[in-house]
């Protein structure tokens, strides 16, 4: 008799367990799921999909809002376009400023900092000079204009990527990565639309 009731209690665990188990894997499955297409590219600008693709979470339709200017335009304004899905943005988002400016932010840190994050901006080494944050990064290079131009003092594109609800958020050593490459990345796309008589600085 005590036998068979013990041989019952390891039946009924082990039928327990495989439920679990069951129920683990159901829940994992159930997870939300991107039901739309991430952009063929970003912005206007052509880089390797993958690179970007973690910006976009979970959803069932995204949105595209353009800015005044496209990527990469010399007219004094605000340029690029925001991604919205569901609660989510993801932006890339380009301005003419001027150098050592004291009413804007001119430097990938003072970018870093206007968004209002207890996050130290981090630097990422490459071509441009990036700072990187958990939600994104700021690039600057250095374009001047022609001799006579009215807008002559904005020489200073800055280039802000933004993503407020990524995997990233809670990885910052990863964040730093591939937001840091992305900058690098996005912002060799937008030189090739723009003719500068001076080389960007180096990191």
């Amino acid at each position: 008799m005590r036998r068979f009731l013990a041989s019952g209690v390891q039946s009924l665990l082990l039928t327990f367990g495989v439920s679990a188990a069951m129920l683990l894997v159901v829940s994992c499955d159930s997870s939300p799921e991107r039901n739309y297409s991430v952009p063929r590219n970003l912005c206007g600008l052509s880089l390797p999909k993958q690179e970007y693709s973690t910006l976009f979470g979970a959803g069932d339709e995204i949105g595209r809002e353009d800015h005044p200017e496209n990527l990469g335009s010399r007219e004094v304004g605000i340029q690029g376009c925001r991604y919205s899905v569901e609660e989510s943005t993801v932006s890339v988002t380009g301005e003419w400023v001027q150098e050592n400016d004291k009413a804007a932010p001119s430097t990938p840190q003072e970018g870093v900092k206007a968004h209002n994050t207890r996050d130290k901006p981090r630097k990422y080494a490459g071509r441009y000079d990036v700072a990187t944050w958990r939600n994104g990064a700021v690039t600057v290079v250095d374009c001047p204009r022609p001799p006579g131009d009215k807008d002559r003092l904005f020489s200073r594109l800055l280039l802000d990527i933004y993503a407020n609800d990524t995997q990233l958020s809670d990885d910052p050593d990863r964040a730093h990565k591939v937001f840091g490459k992305l900058a690098q990345d996005a912002m060799g796309e937008v030189m090739k639309k723009l003719d500068c008589k001076r080389k960007p600085k180096t990191a």
